[in-house]
């Protein structure tokens, strides 16, 4: 004997699949025979030549540190210890140190010490100190959510070179371009 809970179930479940297959688009790939034909039978000057390349221009290899100057690895790759001076560099990567220890053993002091740091290097204008602080700003982690003053890092931080911090400031634009688009159109 059947389970009339156990059809409801099953027609329940049919059911709200129904509307995914309703909204799902055929899809069919179109190939020519160039399509298909072996590129590896085209030299590999003819490959470099193309034009697909010359939007691309030559790159140039950089070094992690030149793409990302403010990175932790120093913290979790270096055998020697990071010594803590009045260095605005120093003074960040004590405070992103301290920040990983109050993680991983559950200390606020050490957060508040790592974010005290943080703010003593921001002062002194190091860049990736500042993009921190924009960050705790932004999420209102051991400060305030204030997103005027994580604006304010982020912007500082950019003019440093900080690229998070330039991609923050593109994502807080872009927002404000949308919500201004949705209030237009809203409005006529």
């Amino acid at each position: 004997m059947r389970d009339p809970g156990r059809n409801l179930l099953v027609f329940l479940l049919l059911l709200s699949l129904y509307p995914l297959a309703l909204t799902a688009r055929p899809f069919f790939l179109i190939l020519s025979q160039d399509d298909l034909k072996d590129v590896s039978a085209a030299s590999p000057d003819e490959l470099l030549d193309s034009a697909d390349w010359d939007e691309f221009g030559d790159s140039e290899s950089r070094s992690e540190e030149e793409l990302d100057p403010g990175s932790w690895r120093p913290i979790f790759e270096s055998d020697e210890p990071l010594t803590v001076g009045s260095d605005p560099e120093e003074l960040y990567y004590s405070g992103v140190s301290k920040m990983m220890a109050a993680a991983s053993s559950g200390e606020g002091r050490l957060m508040e010490e790592a974010v005290s740091e943080f703010e003593a290097s921001a002062a002194a204008g190091y860049a990736h100190a500042q993009s921190a602080l924009g960050f705790l700003y932004g999420t209102g982690q051991m400060r305030d959510r204030s997103k005027g003053k994580a604006f304010l890092c982020h912007h500082f931080a950019a003019v440093g070179g900080n690229m998070q911090s330039k991609m923050a400031l593109a994502y807080t634009y872009m927002r404000q371009d949308i919500i201004k688009r949705r209030k237009c159109f809203i409005h006529s």
